[in-house]
C-alpha cells in the first residue's frame, strides 16, 4: 500500500479468484492450492498464511493453551467414568481443532491489519471455521460482518484432523457390527436380506471360537486397529499391521500365542469373514456385540449425559488474537463427548466382559491414547497392557506428553519405544514412571528390505520415472490442518521455478482416503508461474522402504518418514518454511538438509553425495531413535518373560 486510501472497504473471502461484479471489495482466495499469476488483483490466503506460520509455531502454542485450559477446567476429572478419563481419547481432536482455530484467527488478524477494511464479507463455500474466525475478528474490531448462507460444514467438523485410523465403528462403540457405519449399512443389510440366517450362523461361530480360546491357558490379546501397510517379502507382498504384525509373528507358537481382535473388521462383511473363517485365532471387532446386556441401554446414557452437562457449563477463558475461544472450546469438547462418550463407555464395559471370558495374560496394542476404553477395561479386569510406540514421539505429542497425571489417565503397564531418546522423553518430560517404559526398537524395521537388495530401476519404472530423472519422494499426511497449510506452503514454495529432471512421487499416509491436495498445488503453482510442472505420481499401497531405497531424496514436511529415510540412507530434505518445522532435531543432528525453495531443492539434488550424513553421524541418530537389533524378537521375548 502506498498510503493512499484504497477504493475498496470490504475484505471478501471466497474460494475462487473471480472479481467480476465485486467492485469495492478486496478479494481473498481461500483455496490454499491456488497461486496468483502476475498482476492478479486477488490475495492468496496461502501467502498470508505462510507469513503467519513462519512467525508462529502453532503446534507449541496450541499445546500450551490446551494444557492450561485442561488443568484449570479439570476436564480429565469431569470426563472420568468408571476410573477412566475419556478426555485423553479426545485430546488430540481438541488440540487439532484448537490449532486450526487460533491459526485462522491469526491469519484473519493479519489480513485485517494489512487491508484495514471497514467490513468483512464471507462467500458461500468458505469453510465454516474460517467464517467463524472472521466473524470473531470483525466483532473484536467493530467491523461490519456479512456471511452468505452456505459456508461449508459445521465449525471444525471437516478440519479437526481426526485420523481415519481411529474412526469410530459401530460394533466397537454401539450395538451393531464393528465397521464404519456406511459399510455396516451396505454389507449388513445386504447379508441380512439375501441370507437372513447368515448373521446368526456367524454369531454362533464366534461364540464357539470364544469358548475354545477362553479354554486355553492365558494368551496375549492383540488389538489390531490400523490400516495395514504393504510390505514386500521373499514370499511376495504382504499387507500387515506395521507396528504389531512382526511381534505377533514372533509370538506364534509361544506361551503367549496371540488372539487377535481386528477392530476395523466385521462379521457381516463377506470379505472380512472369509479371512476370519480361515484364521482360527482372530476375531472381528463386532465380537463385542455378543456381550450386549440390557443395562447397556440406560446406564452409559446417564453417565454420558452427566459428563456432557458438566462440560457445557465450563467457562474457562482461552485467549488467542484478542479473542476468547474458551466457550467455543468447551462447546467443541462437549459436542465430541455427546457424539462418542456413550458408545465409548459401552465399548469399555463390553471389552471388560470379553477379557473376563478370554482371561488373557495381557493386552498388546498401539495408539493406546485413542483407545482409553480398552486400556481402562483391561485395568478393571486386572489385565496388564503393553503398547508399542505409534509413529513419531516428540515434545508436543498430545498422545504421549502430559504435564499432570490424574487418576483417570490410563497409561499402559509397559510402553515399548523405538529408541532411547523417546524413552527418556517419556520418563523425563512426561509423566511415565521409569518402570513403565522400555526400549523395544521399531518392529517395522524387521520387515524392511536392505537398500542394497532393492532393484532401483524396477521401482522407478513402477513409478513412471524417466531415465535420467531424479526421484524425489514426498511423504503425505492425514491431518487436515497440515494438508490445508503446511503442504500447500511447502510444495508451492519449491515450485517457484522449473524443476528440470525431477519427478515427484507422493507417498500417501496409510490413513489418507483420497489423493489429497498435492497434485493440485504443484500443477496450479507451475501454471501461474508460467512453466510446466514436474511429473507427479501419487501412490499409497507400496512398500515404503523399497520406495525410499529407490529415491534420490526424500522431502519431509510433517511425517515420520523423515526418520525412516535416515534408516534407508536416503538424502533427507526438510521443508523449513514454517516455524516449528523440525520436530525431532533432524537438522542439528546432521541427518537432514533444510529446503525453502526450488533453488535449495535443486542444489541439494546436485550435491546429493556431499550432503549425505557420514556413517558416524547417521549411526548416532539411529542409535538414539531406533534401537539396533531385531525389535520384534526383543519385544516378543520380553513379553513372554513378563506375562507367560
Amino acid at each position: 500500500m502506498t498510503g493512499s486510501t484504497p477504493a475498496w472497504t470490504t475484505l471478501r473471502l471466497q474460494p475462487d479468484p473471480t472479481v467480476s461484479g465485486l467492485t469495492g471489495r478486496r478479494i481473498v482466495v481461500t483455496d490454499t492450492t491456488w497461486t496468483p499469476g502476475p498482476g492478479d488483483p486477488a490475495i492468496a490466503l496461502r501467502e498470508v498464511a505462510s507469513r503467519v506460520l513462519a512467525e508462529h509455531d502453532f503446534i507449541a502454542e496450541t499445546s500450551a493453551l490446551l494444557d492450561e485450559w485442561a488443568e484449570t477446567s479439570r476436564v480429565a476429572d469431569l470426563t472420568t467414568v468408571d476410573g477412566t478419563a475419556y478426555w485423553y481419547r479426545n485430546r488430540l481432536k481438541a488440540w487439532l481443532w484448537l490449532q486450526e482455530l487460533i491459526a485462522w484467527l491469526a491469519i484473519v488478524d493479519a489480513l485485517v491489519a494489512e487491508a484495514r477494511p471497514t467490513a468483512i464479507e464471507v462467500a458461500g463455500g468458505v469453510t465454516a471455521p474460517l467464517a467463524d474466525a472472521s466473524r470473531q475478528i470483525a466483532a473484536r474490531d467493530g467491523l461490519a460482518f456479512r456471511a452468505e448462507r452456505t459456508t461449508g460444514v459445521a465449525a471444525g467438523d471437516a478440519v479437526t484432523g481426526d485420523s481415519p485410523e481411529v474412526v469410530e465403528t459401530a460394533g466397537a462403540t454401539g450395538d451393531g457390527p464393528a465397521t464404519p457405519r456406511a459399510r455396516r449399512s451396505l454389507f449388513g443389510r445386504l447379508v441380512a436380506r439375501l441370507r437372513p440366517d447368515e448373521p446368526t450362523r456367524r454369531a454362533g461361530q464366534m461364540r464357539r471360537r470364544l469358548k475354545f480360546l477362553g479354554g486355553e491357558r492365558p494368551r496375549l490379546l492383540v488389538l489390531l486397529a490400523h490400516a495395514p501397510q504393504r510390505v514386500e517379502t521373499p514370499d511376495g507382498p504382504r499387507m500387515v499391521n506395521a507396528y504389531l504384525g512382526p511381534v505377533v509373528d514372533r509370538l506364534a507358537g509361544t506361551a503367549l500365542e496371540p488372539i487377535e481382535v481386528d477392530e476395523r473388521a466385521s462379521s457381516l462383511d463377506d470379505a472380512d469373514w472369509a479371512r476370519f473363517d480361515t484364521h482360527a485365532r482372530r476375531l472381528p471387532g463386532d465380537v463385542l456385540r455378543l456381550f450386549i446386556r440390557a443395562e447397556d441401554a440406560t446406564i452409559p446414557r446417564q453417565q454420558a449425559d452427566t459428563v456432557v452437562a458438566a462440560l457445557r457449563a465450563l467457562a474457562v477463558p482461552v485467549v488467542a488474537s484478542g479473542v476468547d475461544v474458551g466457550p467455543a472450546l468447551a462447546m467443541r469438547v462437549a459436542d465430541d463427548a455427546s457424539r462418542s462418550l456413550r458408545s465409548q463407555i459401552r465399548t469399555s464395559v463390553r471389552v471388560e466382559r470379553l477379557m473376563r471370558e478370554l482371561r488373557p495374560a495381557g493386552l498388546l496394542l498401539a495408539d493406546e491414547y485413542h483407545r482409553q476404553a480398552w486400556v481402562g477395561a483391561a485395568a478393571r479386569a486386572g489385565v496388564p497392557t503393553a503398547a508399542i510406540q505409534h509413529g513419531l514421539v516428540y515434545e508436543r505429542h498430545t498422545g504421549y506428553m502430559h504435564r499432570t497425571r490424574p487418576e483417570g489417565l490410563r497409561l499402559p503397564t509397559r510402553t515399548y519405544t523405538f529408541g532411547r531418546w523417546e524413552r527418556d522423553l517419556l520418563r523425563d518430560r512426561s509423566v511415565y514412571r521409569p518402570d513403565e517404559v522400555e526400549v523395544g526398537g521399531s518392529p517395522r524395521l524387521t520387515l524392511a528390505a536392505s537398500p542394497a537388495a532393492v532393484d532401483r530401476d524396477a521401482v522407478r519404472a513402477e513409478m513412471g520415472v524417466a531415465a535420467g530423472d531424479r526421484l524425489v519422494l514426498v511423504s503425505g499426511t492425514w491431518g487436515t490442518f497440515y494438508r490445508m497449510f503446511h503442504y500447500p506452503i511447502a510444495l508451492a514454495g519449491i515450485l517457484d521455478r522449473p524443476l528440470p529432471r525431477v519427478h515427484l512421487v507422493v507417498k500417501l499416509h496409510p490413513a489418507e482416503q483420497d489423493e489429497g491436495p498435492y497434485r493440485a498445488i504443484l500443477e496450479r503453482a507451475a501454471a501461474a508461474r508460467g512453466f510446466a510442472p514436474p511429473p507427479v505420481t501419487v501412490v499409497q499401497n507400496v512398500d515404503l522402504y523399497r520406495l525410499l531405497a529407490a529415491s534420490d531424496a526424500h522431502l519431509g514436511i510433517h511425517s515420520t518418514v523423515l526418520t525412516e529415510a535416515v534408516v534407508a540412507g536416503t538424502l533427507n530434505l526438510l521443508a523449513s518454511m514454517l516455524a516449528g518445522h523440525d520436530l525431532l532435531g533432524y537438522l542439528p543432528a546432521g541427518v537432514a538438509v533444510p529446503v525453502r525453495d526450488g533453488g535449495d531443492l535443486l542444489d541439494a539434488l546436485d550435491r546429493r553425495r556431499d550432503l549425505l550424513p557420514d556413517a558416524a553421524t547417521r549411526q548416532a541418530f539411529l542409535d538414539a531413535h531406533f534401537e539396533p537389533g531385531n525389535a520384534a524378537e526383543r519385544i516378543a521375548d520380553d513379553l513372554v518373560r513378563w506375562l507367560a
